[in-house]
């Protein structure tokens, strides 16, 4: 290889390294920015109250507070805030949800008769949208949207408009890389919620098999607060099953 080649290669690379550092900072900048948290706070707020006029807001029975109590602190992270709420919504559908502020949304067929999960499964759910928050979840895809469009001082709800008209694109790019950080998303915050699950005493296979009943009737799940599709299930329980196997494994000792 001659010298000149290795020059323009070099050249290459710190450019790519460049432009990678300044991506990377970028992001940073907009994830310790109060102000790009309390913009997505606003509009999670906006979602919540729009939701809450389509659906009667019902009191959840008290056992899931306390549930919710035990979890949030069980978590060092989540014991120094924001302090969590859970708010319960009229609907016959399993779903829960999670705001990066700390409010957890659950749907009453949690604790309906008809679903009769158990309270593992219930705390399973709880725990995977706790872990949701731990992460700051919905602010780090925010911030990276703006980051692969190299738009970093658009406003989150243009870079909303913009990303769900490239979900409808087969070809885009960036429909496919926000997929892929919120599937990654998803399964670290099932193996989390195994975790806080070990911690406060239940048992870890209930992540498994509420995942099982919840999304195991369609293809995929809306995210209300990030407005995209939940990675395919049968990964999905495979991950999750490994990772309880892995705490099995480890308090065994085997």
């Amino acid at each position: 290889m001659n010298s000149m080649v290795r020059f323009f290669q070099l050249v290459g690379l710190a450019v790519a390294g460049l432009l990678a550092s300044t991506a990377a900072m970028a992001q940073g900048t907009c994830l310790q920015d109060p102000a790009r948290a309390h913009e997505l706070r606003v509009l999670d707020e906006i979602q919540i109250i729009e939701l809450m006029e389509r659906h009667e807001v019902v009191a959840a029975p008290r056992r899931l507070h306390h549930m919710l109590a035990s979890l949030v602190a069980a978590s060092p992270r989540l014991r120094r805030g924001p302090a969590v709420h859970l708010l319960a919504y009229e609907d016959a559908e399993l779903n829960a949800y999670a705001a990066d502020h700390g409010m957890v949304i659950i749907t009453s067929a949690m604790w309906s008769a008809k679903e009769n999960l158990s309270d593992d499964e219930l705390a399973a759910v709880m725990a995977h949208e706790l872990a949701h928050i731990e992460g700051r979840d919905s602010l780090v895809e925010a911030c990276a949207n703006l980051q692969r469009m190299g738009q970093p001082a658009m406003h989150f709800e243009d870079a909303r408009d913009r990303m769900a008209l490239e979900m409808f694109n087969p070809h885009s790019n960036l429909a496919r890389a926000a997929q892929q950080q919120l599937h990654a998303q998803e399964h670290a915050a099932d193996v989390r919620a195994i975790e806080l699950l070990r911690r406060v005493g239940r048992n870890p296979q209930a992540m498994v098999s509420v995942l099982a009943k919840i999304h195991g009737t369609t293809p995929s799940a809306l995210n209300l607060l990030m407005g995209t599709t939940h990675p395919e299930l049968r990964t999905r329980l495979a991950q999750a099953q490994a990772a309880v196997d892995a705490v099995k494994k480890r308090l065994t000792g085997d």
